[in-house]
């Protein structure tokens, strides 16, 4: 059975990040509104230290995240036919001690809305590239360029929309705009349900 690795934030779950910043300077910023990778990049340095020491005192983005369409229902199908790992990065290399927080939220959410994933397979590492598997799907580019998987997926989101084609496509990438398309290319119409 083939192994996938699948990220979680912006891969699954969206929005969170988004309205926590919202609450924190009082804005009503959208997902895909904020080009950065890290949404909190657009304060001013001083006062985005002061965001996260806020942040990650009081916020579980987990509470307040979307779901992205059929990302739950598409995995389920997969898991009949493949031996699916969540991965998430665990730390902010910005504030690491007290971004650990994050592992306790992230797994939570996974054990409450994905109760067919086995905990064992719940993997935390920023060294995604290290998790040997043969399908890996995210939405961060560097977590795909390198490192183990001959099918590499990446789930547009408005940070890495400025890659073109061609240029993914030498990393062996290929760009996927929602979960359906996914379902599409890794289960063949009689496997779906």
């Amino acid at each position: 059975m083939k192994k996938i690795m699948i990220d979680l934030d912006e891969t699954i779950v969206s929005g969170g990040y988004i309205e926590a910043l919202n609450n924190y300077l009082g804005t009503n910023y959208k997902v895909g509104d904020i080009k950065e990778y890290y949404i909190s990049d657009i304060l001013p340095p001083e006062e985005n230290d002061k965001y996260l020491d806020y942040f990650y005192e009081n916020v579980n983005v987990y509470d307040n995240c979307h779901i992205i369409p059929h990302a739950l229902e598409v995995i389920e199908e997969l898991k009949d036919y493949y031996d699916i790992y969540i991965c998430s990065a665990f730390f902010d290399k910005r504030k690491p001690e007290s971004s650990i927080i994050m592992t306790r939220h992230k797994y939570n959410w996974i054990l409450k809305n994905m109760p067919y994933i086995n905990p064992k397979k719940i993997l935390f590492t920023s060294a995604k590239e290290l998790v040997m598997c043969e399908i890996k799907i995210d939405d961060k580019v560097s977590n795909l360029k390198r490192g183990y998987g001959e099918t590499k997926l990446l789930l547009s989101q408005k940070h890495n929309e400025d890659f073109q084609e061609d240029e993914l496509n030498s990393l062996g990438i290929q760009r996927v705009n929602n979960w359906l398309e996914i379902r599409d290319i890794l289960l063949s119409e009689e496997e779906r349900k």
